[in-house]
Formats: structure tokens, sequence, C-alpha cells
């Protein structure tokens, strides 16, 4: 049956930029490059074997690049979450490297540790939690 989640696919608006922002900022690894013809996907990888994979999709037609909806409670993936050591340098760190951030400062969870919510270049949401 299942053994774990293999990896999450993302569309972006421009595949270099996305690649820049998920491996110079993020730490994320080149692994391979596919061309379609209609498509171009990338993988990054992250950590040790079995590691974290995303796919980076650049379709030609990209009209929708830039509809980032701005309801949180719509339907679909609403965010991808990475762990981290701390969310408070992680957050200074992201910050310093211009990224948007969406809380200032980090949120503390009253029921649990704190974290913070950042934006990648196309606007898709991410997390960074100490929660295990």
């Amino acid at each position: 049956m299942i053994e774990r989640i293999d990896h999450a696919a993302l569309v972006v608006s421009d595949l270099k930029r996305s690649i820049d922002f998920y491996t110079e900022v993020l730490g994320f690894e080149y692994t391979r490059n596919m061309d379609f013809g209609d498509r171009e996907l990338v993988i990054l990888s992250l950590g040790q074997s079995p590691a974290a994979k995303i796919e980076l999709l650049r379709y030609d037609a990209t009209d929708h690049a830039n509809q980032v909806p701005e309801d949180r409670t719509i339907l679909g993936l609403r965010h991808l979450a990475f762990h981290v050591s701390d969310v408070a340098e992680t957050y200074d760190t992201l910050q310093e490297k211009g990224i948007t951030m969406l809380e200032d400062p980090p949120f503390q969870n009253e029921n649990g540790p704190p974290i913070a919510f950042g934006m990648d270049p196309d606007g898709i949401l991410l997390e960074f939690t100490e929660i295990e």
C-alpha cells in the first residue's frame, strides 16, 4: 500500500526564477529536467534518501500564472510545509533574502511551537514549523 508521499507538483510562471528560489533560498538540489513540448518539468530534492521532492512545471500557456487565490479556504492544496530547527532564525534569514513573509514576527501557537508563513515567487504559500 502507500509508503510515503513522493512529491508535490507546482505550476510556476518562470521556471528559472522558481529553480533559483527553491535551490538558492530554500536549499533544494536540482535532480533532473524533462521537456514534454508543451510543458517543462524540473525535479528538485531536499534531504537524505528518501528525499522530499518537488516538481516545478512550466506550461507554454501560462495565462493563469499570476492568479493567486486570496481566499485561503478554497478547496485544494493550501500550502507546503517545511520542518526547520528554528522558526525565528529561518524567518529572519528569509526576510533578509527578500522573501515575502506573512506574519511579523513568526506566529506563536499557544498549543504548540511557532510557525511562520511566506510565499514563493508565484505566491504559493509556504509554512515553516518546528512541529515534529
